[in-house]
């Protein structure tokens, strides 16, 4: 009968044990994806600036075409006519 009584003692103790040892891995486990997700936050926040800056690039570049292509027509104009008067 002792046997029996030290053996659920013991038992208990090792299940307390496994319990509270589970318990404080699931804490750390927690903190450690609260880190985690507060490190991607920061990071998205960075990507959506730079993401911002480039459409503001990217729209001022198209809205810049129209007048580059109007500038290089007439450079295009204004070479085609120096040549013909080298030409002659």
């Amino acid at each position: 009968m002792d046997s029996i009584i030290v053996t659920l003692i013991s038992s208990g103790v090792s299940l307390l044990i496994s319990i509270i040892t589970i318990i404080s891995q699931n804490r750390k486990t927690q903190s450690d994806m609260h880190e985690s997700i507060a490190v991607l936050k920061t990071e998205m926040n960075g990507m959506k600036e730079d993401i911002k800056a480039h459409n503001q690039y990217a729209k001022m570049f198209s809205e810049n075409i129209p007048a580059i292509k109007q500038h290089m027509s007439d450079t295009d104009r204004r070479l085609d006519n120096i040549e013909r008067k080298v030409m002659q």
